[in-house]
C-alpha cells in the first residue's frame, strides 16, 4: 500500500473494512474506486461521510427502491427520469421527485441510505483486485450519507468470511447477478482464529522504522507491541482494538509526513483524529525537534510530548535515556 496524495493497493493487502475506516476516521472527501475480476466500483466521500455508490456488478437505481418502498409510483418515477434526460441531467432524479412530485424528503434521503447501504454490502465480496482513494470535491445529495465507521461498529465483531457471506446473501435476496463469483470468493477465505492477548498492547507509529523496531524490543517484556511507520495503517489498529475492549498505549512521532502525503506535522494529525474518536485514549507523543504551537496544542488536548533520539541513535546514551523516561511515563518497574 502507498500513502502519497491518495491512498492505492491492494484489495488482498487492505480489506474494504479497513479501507472504509481509514477513509471514515481521517474525514477524507474524494473518490474511492475500486476494481476486481472485470468489474468496477466507485465510491464518493465528502468528510468522510459516504454520499453515493455506485457498481458494475451490482445495480439498483433510487427509482426502484422507492416504487418498491410505496414512496412513489412506476408512472412517477418513469416521468422524472423522463424530465432529467429532457434537462440534461441538471437534477438528480430525487430533487425532481420532490421537487415535482412531492415526495416526502427525508423518505428519498431515507432511501439513498439504503441504496448506498445495500450496493457497499456487496462490496465486501471483493477481496481481490485494487483500490484508488483521491482527493477530489464531490457532491452530497441533501442529507443523505452513511458514516462508514459507525457501519464498522455496527457490523460488530463479524469476521470477514461473514461479511462476505451476508453480501452474497443480500445480492441474492435482490437479484444481483454475480453469485457465482461471490460464491467463489467465500470458498478462498480462510477464517483466522483470535489472537488471545496476554499482554497491554502499545501502538508505535513512527516513520523510523529503526526506532520503532528498538523500542518493540525494549517494551516487548511489557505489552503486545505493534509498531508502525504509516499513520492510517495505525488507525485501523486501533480502531480494532478499542473494538475488542483493549485499553492500548499509543506513542506518536510528531514529525512526520501527514496522511495526503502532505506537510511534516503528520503525527498532531494522527493525534488530533485518535483525540476526537477514541475517548480516553492514553497516548504520547514523542519528538526529536521541539515545535512550539504542536506541543501547545498537545497540552491543551491533555497529552505530554517527550523528547526522542535523533534517527539512527538507538543504540546510544539518548536511547537509553528516552526508554527510562518513558518507562517512568508507563509506571514500568526498572
Amino acid at each position: 500500500m502507498q500513502m502519497q496524495s491518495g491512498l492505492h493497493g491492494k484489495l488482498e493487502e487492505l480489506g474494504l473494512d479497513e479501507i472504509l475506516q481509514i477513509v471514515g476516521v481521517s474525514r477524507r472527501t474524494g473518490i474511492l474506486t475500486l476494481k476486481s475480476r472485470g468489474r468496477e466500483a466507485v465510491l464518493q466521500f465528502r468528510d468522510g461521510l459516504l454520499v453515493r455508490v455506485t457498481s458494475t456488478g451490482f445495480q439498483q437505481s433510487l427509482g426502484e427502491l422507492l416504487i418498491r418502498n410505496g414512496a412513489a409510483t412506476p408512472e412517477m418515477v418513469q416521468q422524472a427520469l423522463a424530465i432529467q434526460q429532457q434537462e440534461k441531467f441538471r437534477e438528480r432524479i430525487g430533487t425532481i421527485l420532490h421537487n415535482r412530485f412531492n415526495v416526502d424528503l427525508q423518505v428519498i434521503e431515507q432511501t439513498v441510505r439504503e441504496q448506498i447501504s445495500n450496493v457497499l454490502m456487496t462490496l465486501f465480496a471483493w477481496t481481490e483486485g485494487s483500490f484508488d482513494c483521491s482527493p477530489r470535491e464531490v457532491e452530497t445529495v441533501d442529507a443523505a450519507y452513511l458514516d462508514p465507521v459507525q457501519l464498522i461498529l455496527e457490523l460488530g465483531d463479524s469476521a470477514p468470511d461473514q461479511l462476505v457471506a451476508e453480501g452474497m446473501k443480500l445480492q441474492q435476496a435482490l437479484g444481483a447477478d454475480e453469485g457465482h463469483d461471490l460464491v467463489e470468493e467465500v470458498v478462498e477465505l480462510t477464517p483466522l482464529a483470535p489472537k488471545q492477548a496476554t499482554l497491554p498492547p502499545l501502538v508505535i507509529v513512527d516513520d523510523d522504522s529503526a526506532l520503532t523496531e528498538a523500542v518493540a524490543e525494549a517494551f516487548g517484556q511489557w505489552f503486545e507491541v505493534s509498531p508502525f511507520t504509516r499513520s492510517e495503517e495505525a488507525l485501523v489498529k486501533i480502531d480494532a482494538l478499542f473494538r475488542t475492549g483493549a485499553d492500548p498505549v499509543v506513542l506518536v512521532d510528531l514529525i512526520m509526513p501527514k496522511m495526503d502525503g502532505t506537510g511534516v506535522l503528520g503525527g498532531l494529525e494522527l493525534i488530533q483524529l485518535l483525540h476526537r474518536n477514541f475517548k480516553g485514549l492514553n497516548i504520547f507523543a514523542i519528538s526529536d525537534f521541539y515545535h512550539a504551537d504542536a506541543v501547545q496544542e498537545l497540552s491543551d488536548m491533555g497529552y505530554a510530548c517527550m523528547n526522542k533520539p535523533r534517527r539512527g541513535d538507538t543504540k546510544g546514551d539518548q536511547f537509553g535515556s528516552f526508554v527510562q523516561n518513558l518507562k517512568a511515563a508507563l509506571h514500568l518497574n526498572h
